[in-house]
């Protein structure tokens, strides 16, 4: 009896130091009431993959609305996802919309969330649960875990001076086994009172796999009905 009021005793404080955690992060970014208002923004910027730069527009919006317009050595290419629809993609004005690949679709689903995980999170169902202090290069963290869609856990590390999200974690399965994704988030800017990353940083295993470095921040653009959504009709449900 007495273990176990210490093992629910452990996991309640864990649960409040985690709860405490996220009202401080969200504070932190800018506080909740400016998070709300940023109901969706425009960047510009471009991502680096070894020795190629492809320039890009991203526009995102509440709760879990992305799209993704790119240009390179190979033409345009307009990747989207409404929350609603099955992610789809155009190569060319006048082609029909095609799928995507179902790893690349399942990557582009999970990165869709507009908010982060600790900001509303109960509302939104996601559990968090303290865990614990970590030093990375000097420098300490406070670390979360977060479990979104009752599956996949993200370890979130929290800059102990700034509060600030710093670190992303998860691992994911790719040809048949585990692999530790890192994101790192730096160069934090105000934008419209919000506390954005202009630097992202994803890494594989310790190996860099394309660095983002955004331009500029568009708060609450003009988003035409529909522009998230497929160009057709009869599209398939997520």
């Amino acid at each position: 009896m007495g273990l176990l009021g210490l093992g629910v005793s452990a996991i309640s404080s864990r649960a409040d130091l985690a709860d405490d955690l996220a009202r401080i992060a969200t504070e932190a970014s800018g506080g909740a009431k400016a998070i709300q208002s940023l109901a969706s923004w425009r960047a510009v910027g471009e991502t680096r993959i070894g020795e190629r730069s492809i320039p890009f527009i991203l526009y995102v919006a509440r709760p879990r609305s992305v799209r993704i317009e790119t240009v390179g050595e190979m033409g345009s290419l307009v990747r989207a996802f409404d929350g609603v629809h099955v992610p789809w993609k155009k190569t060319a004005a006048l082609k029909p919309p095609l799928r995507l690949g179902p790893e690349e679709e399942r990557l582009f689903v999970q990165e869709a969330e507009f908010d982060p995980p600790f900001f509303n999170y109960r509302a939104r169902r996601i559990s968090l649960d303290y865990a614990g202090e970590t030093v990375i290069s000097g420098r300490n963290f406070q670390t979360i875990l977060a479990t979104l869609n009752f599956s996949e856990v993200t370890k979130l590390y929290l800059d102990d001076k700034t509060h600030l999200l710093i670190l992303r974690e998860v691992l994911r399965k790719q040809e048949g086994r585990e692999v530790r994704m890192v994101t790192l988030y730096s160069d934090y800017r105000s934008v419209a009172g919000v506390f954005l990353p202009h630097r992202i940083r994803v890494e594989a295993e310790g190996r860099l796999m394309h660095e983002t470095v955004i331009e500029s921040y568009d708060a609450n653009p003009e988003i035409p009905e529909g522009f998230f959504s497929p160009p057709v009709d009869n599209w398939s449900k997520w």
